[in-house]
C-alpha cells in the first residue's frame, strides 16, 4: 500500500505538471482522490467510460491517464458525465492525467518511447506546439521504407501517409505523436524530409505531397500509449505497486 500524496508528488514534480502550459481540459494531476491508500495502479490512453470500468475490474485504485475525464468541458453533472464521477467515487477509484507534460517528457515521454523504439540517435527536443517543444528529431539509419516498416511494428499499428521514394534514406527525422499533423508547414520550414504523427489528417496529406515532405500516421492511440506505460515502470520501481495496462484502442 502506498500514499496517494506520494505517488501524486513524485508525478507532479517528474512530470512538471504546474510549469507545462496546457489546454485547461486537460487539468493535469490529480482529477479524481480516493481514499487516500493505493494498492494497484492501471494507465490508459483515454478516461472513457470503459476504460473505469476495466480498471475497476482490474481491481486498480489509481487510474492514469494522458488523456482525463474533463476533456468534455465543463458541463453538468447528469447523465453519462455523472455515471463516470460516481463510477470513480463508489469504487475508491483514484485518476490522474497528464497531457503535454507527458507528451514532451525526455525519458518517459511519447516521442521519448517512440523515438527510442524506432532507435534513433542524437535525439533533440522538436516540434513547437504554442511555444513548447514537444516532440523528438533523431537520425533513422535506413530507408524511409524501412522507417514505415519499422514505425507499425513499435505501435502495433497500421501506417498510412504519403512517402515520396521509399527507397531514400531517412536522415534525420522528427516525431510528434497524437494529433499533431497540422505543423507540417513547421516541418517545412525547419528542413525535414520526413515527419512521424499520429492521427491521419486529409488536408495534411496534400499538404505533405505538394512540399515533397514524407508523412507517416500510425494513429492517435497507438502513438500515445507509451508515455503511460513508461509510468506504470516508473511507480513499479519506486513504489513496489502491481500495475496493469488497460488496452482500449479507438481505431483512430
Amino acid at each position: 500500500m502506498t500514499s496517494l500524496t506520494d505517488i501524486t508528488a513524485l508525478l507532479d514534480n517528474t512530470l512538471r505538471i504546474a510549469e507545462i502550459k496546457d489546454a485547461s481540459v486537460a487539468l493535469n494531476g490529480l482529477q479524481v482522490e480516493n481514499n487516500g491508500n493505493v494498492t494497484k495502479v492501471a494507465l490508459a490512453v483515454d478516461g472513457s467510460q470503459k476504460t473505469i470500468d476495466d480498471a475497476i475490474a482490474a481491481g486498480a485504485d489509481l487510474l492514469v491517464l494522458h488523456h482525463g475525464i474533463y476533456w468534455c468541458g465543463l458541463r453538468p453533472m447528469t447523465g453519462w458525465f455523472k455515471k463516470k464521477i460516481t463510477s470513480c467515487l463508489e469504487h475508491n477509484l483514484a485518476i490522474y492525467s497528464a497531457h503535454l507534460p507527458l507528451d514532451l517528457h525526455p525519458e518517459l515521454g511519447n516521442n521519448a518511447g517512440i523515438a527510442e523504439a524506432l532507435g534513433l540517435t542524437d535525439c533533440q527536443p522538436e516540434v513547437d506546439y504554442h511555444g513548447t517543444l514537444i516532440g523528438q528529431s533523431g537520425i533513422f539509419n535506413g530507408s524511409v521504407g524501412e522507417l514505415k516498416e519499422r514505425y507499425a511494428a513499435i505501435c502495433g499499428s497500421t501506417v498510412t501517409g504519403i512517402i515520396h521514394d521509399e527507397h531514400a534514406p531517412t536522415g534525420r527525422i522528427a516525431v510528434c505523436s497524437g494529433g499533431a499533423g497540422d505543423v507540417i508547414y513547421q516541418m517545412k520550414d525547419k528542413g525535414y524530409t520526413t515527419y512521424l504523427t499520429g492521427e491521419e489528417n486529409h488536408w495534411v496529406v496534400n499538404a505533405a505531397a505538394d512540399m515533397g515532405i514524407n508523412i507517416l500516421f500510425a494513429g492517435h492511440y497507438a502513438t500515445e500509449t507509451f508515455g503511460v506505460k513508461s509510468l506504470g515502470k516508473l511507480l513499479e520501481e519506486r513504489f513496489g505497486l502491481p500495475t496493469v495496462f488497460i488496452d482500449n484502442p479507438t481505431g483512430m
